[in-house]
């Protein structure tokens, strides 16, 4: 049986005396393609920076975030600060939704994505300039001289997502966490994105958990889905079962209301 890279163990969120979200538990494999999908509220953000270690004060983690690479072990519950540094960027790495709080606005793009390849990888001078370009390229940014001398105010949406998606695959992680990657962008910048990403994971080998509320980008994304609602786990299926026979009535509404919202479109536009 394959070491899970990533264990969710009931994990739970809270706030004070609240309770956010409660009894999460899923595993993804090397390689996996996981989705988490639910209406806004229903934790998946929230679950995504626990696994992170990223949940800001008050909210507090219980329960376990295991994780496991290259012989490190550790629960992202419980870890030092020293040991979350060691697992962000080399064994989990993070794109979120909205790139311009994300990024740094002081920051011209290419130093921001030199300090990673240079903690990461150790890249230095020459090599380390030539590994920012290369980065930048490998997102298919055109011209990336252009991008790196930039501040992220100077670049479009769809650029900076870009950006955002090369400093998350600077350390080379094994899991790639993608937090409604494309909402805060336009559809035809949204498609481009999608398919960089799903190149990135397979070219790669990547895991990938991908968060979004619109199903039919999880079952493009993902080969199972965990479906969340009110910071509760609803269901956990394979994709294709999942649109198939869902189980849960929640599912159910999700799949029908995808389907309705499909008929809706002109042809050519699906």
């Amino acid at each position: 049986m394959t070491t899970p890279l990533l264990d969710l163990d009931r994990l739970g969120v809270d706030l004070d005396d609240r309770v956010l979200v409660e009894s999460v538990s899923i595993s993804i494999a090397p390689g996996e393609r996981v989705g988490i999908i639910g209406e806004s509220g229903s934790g998946k953000s929230l679950t995504a920076l626990a696994a992170l270690g990223l949940l800001a004060h008050p909210l507090r983690a219980r329960g376990a975030v295991r994780v496991r690479s290259s012989g490190l072990a550790a629960d992202a519950v419980t870890a030092s600060q020293r040991t979350l540094d060691s697992i962000r960027g080399t064994v989990l790495g993070a794109v979120f939704q909205e790139p311009l709080a994300s990024l740094d606005p002081l920051m011209r793009v290419g130093r921001q994505l030199a300090w990673p390849l240079r903690r990461h990888r150790g890249l230095r001078g020459d090599a380390l300039n030539r590994g920012v370009l290369d980065a930048l390229a490998d997102v298919q940014l055109a011209n990336p001289e252009r991008v790196a001398r930039s501040y992220i105010h100077e670049i479009s949406g769809g650029q900076r997502q870009r950006v955002a998606i090369a400093l998350a695959l600077a350390g080379s992680p094994d899991l790639l966490i993608a937090d409604e990657p494309t909402t805060a962008l336009d559809v035809t910048v949204q498609a481009g994105v999608l398919d960089l990403l799903q190149r990135e994971v397979t070219d790669r080998g990547m895991a990938l958990m991908f968060i979004s509320h619109d199903l039919p980008v999880v079952t493009q994304m993902t080969d199972r889905v965990l479906v969340m609602r009110a910071g509760r786990q609803i269901e956990i299926a394979d994709t294709e079962t999942l649109v198939s026979a869902p189980v849960q009535p929640y599912t159910r509404e999700l799949v029908a209301a995808s389907r309705a919202l499909d008929d809706l479109l002109p042809k050519e536009t699906r």
